[in-house]
């Protein structure tokens, strides 16, 4: 069996190739777009790929027009190679294929016979008829017709959304209550983790029988309670009788300047202007005007220092200053370099904790790997932002409960001041699920 590949500019052209040199034969194994300027499409145009197949014992080439000689009005003398080809070994009332003939099928192949055993009065005997070319056809030869792979696919997701539906009415191999089942579909509904669903679920089957089972309501409240059972305690900035110094990192685009903006707003109102804000960010486009614009919006200091030593110049121009917010510029979790930086700047200003700036609308993969990431920063502290665009709070809830690590605030709106709140997670959560929180403000 001969497999190839056959690239070309369009389908039609690369179906085109596959005609001429496997023949009408040829199966197609699988198809696929090349992307532009890779190391299988060089140029920068759009390419296709078919990859065909073509077993050796059925015929692959069909007589066209072009290929027919001129026998001429005489005898020929020769054996012609595409009539033992084509047709076999002719005998006298042998008649050639017309094009609207099929090739033989591959059951049944021509004998192998030498072009020396033909002879040429049978040879004389066939006429020369033209046989017009087919025109190409669009589509794969004998390919999978694609209706037929589009109602598979149909029927697999039916099929796999059957299974899932199955998966999450039962726990342990045994068969959820309703109110239970219904419950167990919200949680994974926003976001929260496999794992976290299936402990709560369990629980609840442990604690709860009977009639308490089929009250939604009852459910409910049971699983907000474990649910902040697990989380951590709320923590947020606290000063004491010295100076704090308190840093914010995270990925670009995360919201880190809003976030310690927002806070030190907050801060200024009840200390009367004892706070200052460093921007470290020497990487995003306009990053120092964005900050600067805030500044004056909210009248607090701004200063920039983007190595160690200005860093310590810059506190102690302001010893009078309560709480320092060192805003540091954004850092993928495999950017070591900068992490290395921002770490030696932190510890130059005595930073007493640090603020992992997290997007609430981002995956619970990323937010791990932002977390593992900042695990060199001395007492880290969650912070969620955008949580007023997302409707689903899961991820979230089930990195502060992976991580054990306190959540400080939530942002929950882009304006400056304001829209800030606790990072009450339990209350959100509960909330989410139709729940009335408890007041838990736990320090």
């Amino acid at each position: 069996m001969k497999i190839r590949k056959y690239v070309a500019r369009s389908m039609p052209e690369a179906l085109q190739q596959v005609r001429d040199d496997l023949g009408e034969h040829a199966v197609i194994l699988n198809t696929r777009q090349l992307r532009r300027n890779s190391r299988f499409n060089p140029q920068d145009e759009a390419r296709v790929e078919i990859t065909a197949a073509h077993d050796g014992s059925a015929p692959a080439v069909v007589a066209t027009a072009a290929d027919l000689p001129d026998p001429g009005p005489g005898p020929q003398t020769r054996p012609a190679p595409w009539a033992v080809r084509r047709y076999g070994a002719p005998g006298p009332a042998a008649v050639p294929q017309s094009s609207a003939t099929a090739v033989p099928p591959r059951a049944q192949p021509p004998p192998a016979i030498s072009p020396t055993a033909v002879s040429a009065t049978a040879v004389s005997t066939v006429p020369a008829v033209p046989v017009e070319r087919r025109p190409v056809a669009s589509a794969p030869v004998s390919a999978v017709p694609g209706i037929e792979l589009q109602q598979l696919a149909r029927n697999l997701r039916q099929v796999q959304e059957a299974l899932a539906r199955l998966e999450r009415r039962t726990a342990g191999g045994v068969t959820l209550p309703e109110a239970l089942a219904r419950l167990t579909d919200r949680l994974r509904g926003l976001g929260l983790a496999v794992d976290l669903v299936d402990s709560v679920t369990q629980q609840l089957l442990v604690e709860l029988n009977g009639e308490v089972l089929a009250d939604r309501e009852a459910v409910a409240e049971r699983a907000a309670a474990l649910l902040a059972g697990q989380l951590p305690a709320c923590r947020d900035i606290r000063l004491g009788s010295r100076r704090r110094v308190v840093g914010f990192v995270g990925a670009a685009g995360a919201g880190k300047t809003t976030a310690a903006v927002k806070i030190a707003a907050g801060f200024s109102r009840k200390r009367g202007g004892r706070v200052l804000l460093v921007t470290a960010d020497d990487r995003g486009v306009g990053a120092l005007d964005q900050a600067r614009a805030y500044g004056q919006i909210i009248g607090v200091p701004l200063e920039t220092a983007y190595d160690e030593e200005e860093m310590t110049a810059v506190l102690a121009r302001h010893p009078q200053v309560r709480l320092v917010l060192v805003d540091l510029a954004g850092c993928g979790p495999r950017d070591q370099r900068e992490r290395d930086r921002q770490r030696r700047l932190l510890a130059a200003a005595g930073a007493d904790e640090v603020q992992v700036v997290l997007d609430g609308t981002g995956s619970l993969e990323h937010m791990l790997d932002q977390l593992e990431a900042a695990e060199a920063f001395p007492e880290r502290r969650l912070l969620f932002t955008k949580m007023d665009e997302t409707l689903r709070p899961g991820p979230a809830v089930s990195a502060a409960v992976r991580s054990q690590v306190a959540t400080s605030y939530l942002v929950v709106g882009s304006a400056v001041p304001g829209e800030i709140e606790a990072g009450n997670l339990a209350g959100l959560v509960a909330r989410a699920i139709g729940v009335q929180p408890a007041d838990r403000k736990g320090r």
